[in-house]
């Protein structure tokens, strides 16, 4: 796991993404990118709402 503290990079956080996209479990995600569960799971969920909120705005033009 990694180090309490150090941040989850822009990369990371759509790699989480990606991977839980294709069917892995936050558990599976964690093992492979060496973060908490928790971590993940925060950072999926970000992410899947910033491309929501994204695409409401597009949407509207």
């Amino acid at each position: 796991m990694a180090a309490k503290g150090t941040r989850v990079t822009e990369r990371e956080k759509e790699k989480m993404w990606q991977l839980y996209q294709e069917g892995y479990t936050f558990v599976k995600i964690a093992k492979q990118l060496r973060r908490g569960e928790s971590t993940v799971s925060r950072y999926v969920h970000e992410y899947e709402a910033a491309i929501r909120g994204a695409g409401c705005v597009l949407n509207r033009r």
